[in-house]
């Protein structure tokens, strides 16, 4: 690192992030940092500015780095020359009791995040490929810096950072002066503006000396315990590693402060900086739940009885059947058709608008590992051609895209025993690798939304109109089709056809009407046909239908089935296109009067499956963040 890196002792503000660096240096068994803020916040700076202050190394992980440069590879040069295998040390290996920093790392490749999350948990790195078997110890402090406007990191990598830091940028406008005139100076005279925080820099690095050397006699009672663990609890932390992380925080913190003894403010401390990143919200308990079906039972009754005196036209809906009439299928049927006795013929329509959209953090699926076709910004898949990132090779021969690299070090350890003619290298038939390339591709998500009286309650049809709203204009930029399927009175209706157009988005979106039956199973066929017919079109697709219901169909397609029986067996169909993805959403209300059908739907379809309460416009988004890719 660099002699002259700005000064730790220099940085202005941001005390939460340099304390938990800090407390790293003092325990690394806390397990490293991630620090999440806007950009211009000094994390890499203070990152960089350590340095100085400790007896590591910092190693930089560049976000371009390839698996070999990662995990090491055959020293090319010695291989040729010798005749045997040489290895080549990698990043990991220089990174063994030092500090491996990774700026922006939630913008890692995938395969590397899977490599250094073995690592980090293992504390060994093995290498078995192209003749090298070579393992070496890999113990580090993993500190990440990141701004979550670019995308989220995924959970249990962030899972493997000890502790969690959310900063910004100072309001205060006499700090920004402050900062603005260090910058200044600093640019001006690096070597000058050092020396003068020598001094300051001098003590903070004895006082991290002596914290080190007081960690061993940190007692941790039985009561610290009992209070981490209670801690945990309240914040619902999944797993021991928060439990863990808690512990030898408190024993930093401590040592830190020139104390051998912990007290309950020192764990609370360690709590802000070990659980932010770790807490989950607790389940609403029976009573509020309860409390909430009863609003919202009473916010229909009043939705219903606002306009009685609306005009009445000739029905549109074909009458029931007098056989299903007389012998009702199920205790849910009956009550839907007591609901419509009580209603006029023609089913009341009401409009809703569109909520509030937001803008996207980095929504997307996870990596597939099919060789498709096609181009886009969303899903990473392997490329079926010679375009896209090289990211390993395969012995495999497909696409003719020779991975000279990866062919060189196969050959290199048999040159003595092989005719040169005349040659540098020789290289027989099973030496030669060819490259598997990554790339991104378009998705299609195809939303089937009940549209039927029930969407009124609380504003569902609002909520959901945002998310899908937010959802296009994401779509736009990552090259996505989105497609939204209606479904109310007698029929399913395309209001959206796949399409990019976020204009023509809004527009069909804002007129979209509620009231009606629940023809479930037509919306269902609807959303198949569709994804079918883009299929043909773009073989490489890959579909995901998204159904918004409570599972309360009550139209059959055919007239001489029962309208459950009907929507199971086309559930059963539908599982078996395996090229469709699918999820429901369960919007039936909670209470004892559950009936469970979308449920028994999803399992099915063997789809994902959320209840109504997740349904707010940015769970709806986590929810299709999770969903898996087919196969």
């Amino acid at each position: 690192m660099n002699q002259n890196n700005y000064p730790f002792s220099a940085i202005i503000g941001q005390e939460l992030m340099k304390k938990a660096l800090i407390l790293n240096v003092v325990n690394p068994k806390i397990g490293g940092v991630l620090i999440n803020g806007e950009k211009g916040t000094a994390k890499s700076t203070a990152v960089r500015a350590l340095s100085p202050l400790i007896d590591k190394k910092i190693v930089e992980l560049p976000l371009s780095v390839s698996e070999d440069r990662l995990v090491g590879s055959i020293d090319m040069e010695k291989t040729l020359a010798s005749g045997s295998v040489h290895f080549e040390e990698g990043v990991l290996k220089k990174a063994h009791q030092n500090i491996l920093y990774v700026d922006e790392v939630n913008l890692l490749q995938d395969y590397i995040i899977d490599i250094l999350l073995d690592v980090s948990a293992n504390g060994m790195n093995r290498i078995e490929r192209e003749g090298v078997s070579f393992s070496h110890e890999s113990d580090f402090i993993l500190v990440g810096t990141m701004n979550r406007e670019e995308g989220e990191l995924r959970p249990h990598f962030a899972d493997r950072f000890g502790l969690f830091v959310n900063i910004k940028g100072e309001e205060d406008p006499l700090s920004r002066v402050r900062i603005l005139k260090h910058r200044l100076e600093y640019e001006a005279d690096p070597q000058g503006f050092s020396q003068a925080f020598s001094v300051r820099e001098t003590e903070l690095r004895e006082l991290i000396q002596s914290a080190k050397k007081r960690m061993e006699r940190v007692n941790v009672t039985a009561e610290n315990l009992e209070k981490i663990i209670s801690l945990c609890l309240q914040a619902n932390v999944v797993g021991h590693r928060g439990d863990l992380v808690m512990e030898q925080t408190a024993k930093a913190i401590a040592a830190l402060k020139g104390r051998v003894e912990i007290t309950d403010q020192d764990i609370e401390e360690a709590a802000f900086f070990a659980l932010m990143h770790r807490k989950r919200e607790l389940e609403p308990q029976p009573q509020e739940e309860e409390n909430s079906e009863s609003q919202e039972e009473d916010q229909e009754e009043q939705e219903e009885n606002q306009e009685p005196d609306k005009e009445e036209t000739p029905s549109e809906e074909e009458p029931q059947n007098p056989e299903q009439q007389e012998e009702p299928e199920s205790t849910e049927d009956n009550q839907e058709e007591q609901e419509q006795q009580n209603k006029p013929n023609k089913p009341q329509t009401e409009s809703f608008a569109i909520g509030q959209d937001f803008k996207l953090k980095d929504f997307g699926y996870k990596a597939d590992r099919k060789v498709r076709r096609g181009q886009g910004k969303r899903t990473k898949i392997r490329s079926a051609s010679k375009s896209g990132r090289y990211v390993f090779t395969t012995m495999q021969r497909k696409n003719k895209d020779l991975a000279l690299d990866a062919t060189i070090r196969a050959a290199a350890p048999f040159q003595r025993e092989r005719k040169s003619n005349g040659m540098a290298i020789t290289i027989y038939e099973q030496d030669i690798r060819e490259k598997v390339r990554q790339k991104k591709i378009a998705n299609l998500l195809v939303f089937v939304v009940d549209a039927s009286g029930s969407m009124g309650a609380n504003q569902r049809m609002v909520e959901t109109k945002g998310a899908i709203m937010s959802l296009l204009k994401d779509a736009y930029v990552k090259r996505d089709k989105i497609c939204l399927i209606s479904f109310r009175g007698q029929e399913a209706q395309v209001l959206l056809p796949p399409t990019r157009s976020v204009e023509r988005g809004y527009k069909l979106l804002e007129s979209l009407e509620i009231g009606g039956k629940t023809p479930l199973n037509a919306g269902l066929s609807k959303g198949v046909q569709v994804i079918k017919t883009e299929l043909k079109k773009a073989p490489d697709l890959m579909p995901m239908m998204i159904v918004i219901t409570d599972g309360k169909g009550n139209v059959s397609l055919d007239d001489e089935k029962k309208p459950k029986a009907e929507l199971l067996e086309i559930g059963d169909k539908i599982r078996e296109y395996k090229q469709i993805n699918t999820m429901v959403i369960d919007i039936e209300k909670q209470g004892m009067m559950r009936f469970g059908i979308a449920k028994e739907l999803a399992t099915m379809m063997q789809s994902e499956y959320r209840a109504m309460d997740e349904l707010k416009s940015d769970s709806l988004l986590k929810m299709v963040e999770s969903m898996r890719v087919p196969s």
